[in-house]
């Protein structure tokens, strides 16, 4: 099938093929074009050159006698016949967007249309009552690892430090958070995609706790709590003793900043691979101190 439309305006950008796994390259509207000539073979199975305009080869997406992604992360999926891709827009725009135009949102869906220089269609968003022509999306590993691990709600700190009240240069501080599946895990979540699914797993290794004076702390999880009856005892498993006090600061407070490292493992459905790799949760606010000296007299 071969499509030919007139059009005002002249298209002067150049764009750059996007490779599958990495979204690149230039894409411009085209709602301003002189002349486009598009040549689809549906279904083509040579093993040739491709020829014309925009083709689809053994599973091959090709514009303008150049291989292009038929899949991008950003735009959507390609398709030979218009030069466009498609993303759906999810969730969809309320009743009144103009995209619309006046249709009940129960009978279509909102696309995002991205056109190449030379395509037959306008770019924007726009109606459509069923999915624009064209090869189903890939899943994208590394997206969906994204997701999984959006999946997983990990919580910041609510930090705490005892004994209440002002520190004291000298004596044990303890520090520790408080402790949920949200805030130290284990933690699963999975991101389903058109094949395949990732399954995110996480757990807290390590907490570093930031003191304000130059100074961190590692610890190996949440801490333990301060109780009244512990007087001056020293933590088991996170703390840290000042040596100065904080009179030199402008308001007379530290503040400390907890962050827990989460350790995540995200694992492919298809082929049970996985990679691991340390994500940084810190607390939603510092927690301010006074560290006072206690002076001796004799």
């Amino acid at each position: 099938m071969v499509r030919v439309l007139l059009m005002i305006g002249m298209l002067a950008a150049t764009i750059t093929p996007a490779a599958a796994d990495e979204p690149g390259g230039t894409v411009t509207p085209c709602a301003t074009r002189d002349i486009c000539i598009s040549v689809h073979e549906p279904g083509s199975t040579s093993s040739g050159n491709p020829g014309g305009k925009g083709e689809t080869v053994s599973g091959k997406c090709y514009w303008q006698n150049k291989e292009i992604a038929c899949w991008d992360d950003e735009l959507g999926w390609f398709s030979g016949s218009t030069g466009c891709y498609y993303l759906l827009t999810s969730p969809k725009p309320p009743a009144d967007n103009r995209a619309w135009g006046g249709r009940d949102p129960a009978t279509g869906e909102i696309y995002q249309v991205s056109c190449r220089d030379g395509s037959t269609e306008a770019s924007g968003p726009q109606f459509f009552a069923a999915a624009p022509a064209g090869p189903p999306p890939s899943d994208n590993v590394v997206t969906l690892r994204r997701e999984a691990l959006a999946n997983l709600h990990l919580a910041p700190p609510a930090m705490h430090a005892a004994p209440t009240g002002d520190a004291v240069v000298g004596a044990p501080l303890w520090l520790w958070y408080d402790r949920s599946p949200a805030s130290v895990g284990p933690l699963s979540a999975t991101a389903k995609g058109n094949v395949i699914s990732v399954t995110a797993t996480a757990q807290v290794r390590q907490v570093s706790w930031d003191m304000d004076d130059g100074h961190t702390v590692s610890c190996d999880g949440a801490g333990t709590p301060y109780r009244a009856d512990l007087g001056r005892t020293e933590s088991p498993d996170c703390r840290y003793v000042y040596r100065s006090s904080s009179a030199h600061r402008a308001d007379g407070k530290l503040y400390l900043v907890a962050t827990a490292i989460w350790r995540v493992t995200a694992t492919r459905s298809d082929n049970n691979t996985s990679i691991s790799f340390d994500y940084p949760v810190p607390a939603a606010s510092p927690l301010p101190l006074r560290v006072a000296e206690v002076q001796l007299l004799n």
